[in-house]
């Protein structure tokens, strides 16, 4: 006759095999003889788990806890239950109970990290994956986890590195291969994230994680509905903030800000505390032209601690509006040197006041301040700061003064051309005939996504074709290397070796009919001296050009030409030729 314990042997080897049903019906079998077998109970259990019958599952091995709870490995399979319900805090504190039985636990080590991960305990999730590989350096799933703690703490390089090591160990698996394609979106490697995260959905077709990244994924390649059909799938399986986090951003990509206001909206409902979601809503709600309620949020840029370089702290307090009674107030640049020029126009407004304002501005705008209104005191970004009462960043006046969509303080221009060196342009630039265009094509490279809202010069090369007019390279910076191998017209000339700052540039400006540029520094500072400008806006470009028109409140003499598809410059500059061809006939029409 078989003794139980040789019964459950067979049913062991049954489940090994995948003969599950065989298994079953022996575990049930021995539970009848004995209900208190823990053993059994604890298989019949984890049966379930593998099986997808997960209440179950977790009622099973709470009785084969309770059977024997002297057991690392019964507590850890309940943990792993429990965390598959989404009880995910329990499931932490059952790991640690495992691992006070039995420290040497790799699994219950690796698995708590995957749990510790989903409460967004980066820190505790890596150090727990770190204990598991001190104790099995090739535990496939340590290193999955691992990488995923890692993606999470926005490192990564690491991340992939971790994630090909787990999938050079277990090539099915399906969470390394999500975190590998996270990871690689990370670095903007589009088209290896696309096919990492069909290698995941190829493994799991029910990993919510896969089809997130997924939908994240398309939506940066520009295919919307694809996108939105993978979200879909992951809302299916796995909705939360993160969820609500990604598909905000790729609706952004899609310019419908107001559908992903409502996304970082709802992930904000779970993470009140999110810097970064915070900002995210603050820039959807001023893309969408919602000032009033966007300004609050994007006033929570400031708290984020992962900001490079570092948010500026400072003990006096920070400026909210109110009057200043002949206190001194700094005002400091504190992002690109576009959101400097296009908030200098509160200076004067700030002064008015009634206070001293110094200023803070990046050291290469530092020549053009001579023609702004307001300041007291102007200063370059790292030199001793004088003393002062209070503070606030240039991109935290809007919020003080209440702006909205239809009360801009718009009075241009704000900023002037320096006289003298108007002159020498004007004397350099006299004998040109046609119409008088300056072109800029490239923004700084280092800017999240320059990539997409520069079209460099092969972008806008079709302009440089139309008749009547001379073209004016105005590109500093690395975009200037596109002028080395461009095949270009005899009405073209590049200025950029005689530029030596921003004062020189406005002067150039000064003595041309138009500017042309993509959404970069020069562009702002055309509109900010009140000159024409023509800019090349991508398909979801800046908060600050909002979506669906050709005009700027913040620049009265701009014109919006945006992308009508993600990538599409060449409409864009097919859109400016012509409109150019009719401005060179109404101005200066053939005699």
């Amino acid at each position: 006759m078989v003794t139980l314990s040789q019964a459950l042997l067979i049913a062991l080897d049954h489940h090994q095999a995948g003969r599950v049903a065989e298994a079953e019906d022996i575990y049930r079998r021995i539970l009848a003889a004995d209900p208190e077998y823990a053993d059994a109970m604890q298989l019949l259990g984890v049966l379930a788990a593998q099986t997808g019958h997960g209440e179950a599952a977790v009622r099973r091995l709470r009785l084969a806890a309770a059977l024997r709870p002297d057991s690392a490995a019964g507590w850890s399979n309940l943990a792993g239950a429990e965390q598959s319900a989404g009880a995910v805090e329990r499931a932490v504190g059952l790991y640690g109970r495992a691992l006070r039985l039995m420290p040497e636990l790799a699994d219950a080590h690796a698995s708590r990290s995957a749990a510790l991960r989903r409460l967004g305990r980066q820190d505790a999730a890596i150090a727990a994956a770190g204990q598991a590989l001190s104790l099995a350096p090739d535990h496939a799933d340590a290193l999955a986890n691992r990488a995923a703690a890692l993606a999470s703490q926005g490192e990564p390089q690491a991340a992939e590195i971790s994630a090909r090591r787990s999938l050079h160990l277990n090539g099915r698996s399906a969470v390394a291969h999500a975190t590998l394609a996270a990871s690689l979106a990370a670095q903007r490697r589009w088209t290896d994230a696309e096919a990492a995260a069909r290698n995941a959905l190829a493994a799991d077709r029910n990993l919510g994680e896969a089809w997130e990244v997924l939908g994240a994924v398309l939506a940066k390649l520009g295919r919307f509905p694809e996108s939105l059909d993978a979200f879909a799938d992951a809302a299916r399986l796995r909705p939360g903030p993160s969820l609500w986090a990604a598909r905000g951003t790729a609706l952004v990509a899609m310019a419908r800000p107001a559908e992903a206001a409502t996304d970082f909206e709802h992930a904000l409902s779970d993470r009140p505390q999110d810097a970064g979601l915070h900002w995210n809503l603050g820039f959807s709600r001023l893309m969408a032209g919602n000032y009033a309620g966007g300004w609050p949020e994007f006033e929570w840029r400031r708290s984020d601690d992962r900001a490079e370089p570092p948010w500026r702290r400072f003990s006096q307090p920070t400026w909210r509006g109110e009057a200043l009674e002949g206190r001194t107030i700094l005002l400091y640049a504190e992002q690109g040197l576009g959101d400097t020029l296009q908030f200098l126009r509160y200076v004067p407004l700030v002064a008015a006041r009634g206070g001293r304002v110094v200023l803070e501005v990046q050291p290469s705008l530092l020549p053009l301040m001579a023609g702004l209104d307001g300041p007291a005191q102007v200063i370059a970004r790292g030199d001793p700061l004088p003393a002062f009462d209070l503070e606030c960043p240039l991109m935290s006046l809007p919020l003080a003064f209440g702006t909205v969509v239809d009360d801009l303080p718009a009075d241009i221009p704000y900023l002037r051309a320096d006289p003298p060196r108007v002159a020498v342009w004007r004397e350099r630039l006299a004998a040109a005939e046609g119409l008088r265009v300056g072109l800029v094509w490239a923004g700084n490279p280092r800017f999240p996504g320059d990539d997409q809202r520069s079209p460099r010069l092969a972008g806008l090369r079709g302009l440089l074709d139309v008749p009547g007019c001379r073209f004016y390279g105005l590109q500093m910076g690395p975009g200037h290397a596109d002028l080395a191998d461009a095949a270009l017209p005899d009405g073209f000339m590049d200025l950029a070796p005689e530029i030596s700052d921003f004062a020189d540039t406005a002067a150039i400006m000064a003595n041309l009919d138009l500017v042309v540029s993509s959404c970069t520094g020069p562009a702002h500072l055309a509109g900010a001296l009140g000159l024409p400008l023509w800019m090349a806006l991508p398909f979801s470009a800046d908060w600050r050009w909002m979506t669906g028109r050709d005009d700027s409140p913040w620049y009265p003499t701009a014109r919006l030409f945006r992308q009508p598809a993600p990538g599409d410059w060449r409409s864009v500059s097919g859109r400016m030729a012509t409109e150019l061809a009719a401005l060179v006939q109404r101005f200066m029409p053939s005699p």
